[in-house]
């Protein structure tokens, strides 16, 4: 018996040292290197929450392939018919053999003007409101984890799961919300939970991951609520007829003649 106990001590010990001994930095490289499917196809309500309490209802369509050397993502609104046909298109690039990452290429597409425009990857517009919502065109894509140095505060549960609290802090000083409390979930790595926090160090916005389930293996939030703590405004998308590694994706969707001819359906 005592050495049962003594054994599942040394055990538990030995996971406690592990655990310690990760790094802010390698937690987050961990959730960076979770698997994620080939390609995913969803549809998606967006609902947006103006600060006198009123709601604008939007419905989307997301594709998304990944290609290895850079992953493609395509976002389209469905409805309503102010806004229908407007798309916006991501190229994200691997980390090449030197540990560069090559910037995003975007593009967005507004009926209304009949044109395309590029949208930067970095600086103020990056920064700026997707489609009137709390959600920046950054937090649409991918974040490259060499651009923020990285601090270990603790563990903390979020909704009943035990979270990694980790303190990111923005090399470029000059972008909006240059630091953020990332909660990564110990069990899978997943992010539950993100705080951002403005220039003058002052809560900004919260981003809530929640409703999680498993899609052929991947493990999935449901629902991303992006909030203005300042503002008192927020944004929903409530994914739906997710899709995971389909073959029948178009290569061709993932280009900006497809997005001017409205061609994405789901």
């Amino acid at each position: 018996m005592k050495k049962s106990i003594l054994t599942l001590s040394a055990l538990l010990l030995a996971g406690s040292l592990f655990a310690q001994s990760l790094s802010g930095y390698d937690v987050m490289k961990k959730s960076d290197e979770v698997p994620s499917p080939e390609t995913s196809s969803s549809t998606a309500t967006l609902t947006i929450h103006s600060k006198k309490g009123t709601d604008r209802i939007r419905k989307v369509i997301m594709k998304k392939k990944d290609y290895g050397d850079v992953s493609k993502e395509l976002i389209v609104f469905s409805s309503p018919k102010d806004v229908s046909g407007t798309g916006y298109l991501m190229f994200e690039y691997e980390v090449d053999a030197s540990g560069a990452k090559k910037d995003s290429d975007n593009w967005l597409y507004m009926p209304a003007m009949k044109k395309t425009r590029r949208i930067a990857s970095s600086g103020s517009e990056s920064e700026g409101s997707f489609m009137g919502t709390d959600f920046t065109y950054k937090d649409m894509g991918d974040r490259d984890i060499n651009k923020y140095d990285y601090n270990l505060l603790g563990e903390e549960a979020i909704d009943g799961v035990e979270c990694y609290k980790v303190e990111s802090i923005s090399k470029d000083k000059t972008v909006k919300d240059p630091r953020s409390i990332v909660y990564i979930a110990k069990s899978d790595f997943i992010m539950r939970r993100c705080e951002f926090f403005d220039r003058q160090n002052q809560l900004h916005r919260i981003l809530y991951c929640t409703d999680f389930t498993t899609i052929d293996g991947y493990t999935t939030a449901q629902k991303l609520k992006m909030e203005n703590v300042q503002t008192g405004t927020w944004s929903l998308i409530e994914s739906e007829n997710i899709i995971y590694n389909a073959d029948d994706i178009d290569d061709s969707l993932f280009t900006v003649a497809a997005l001017e001819k409205g061609r994405v359906r789901f």
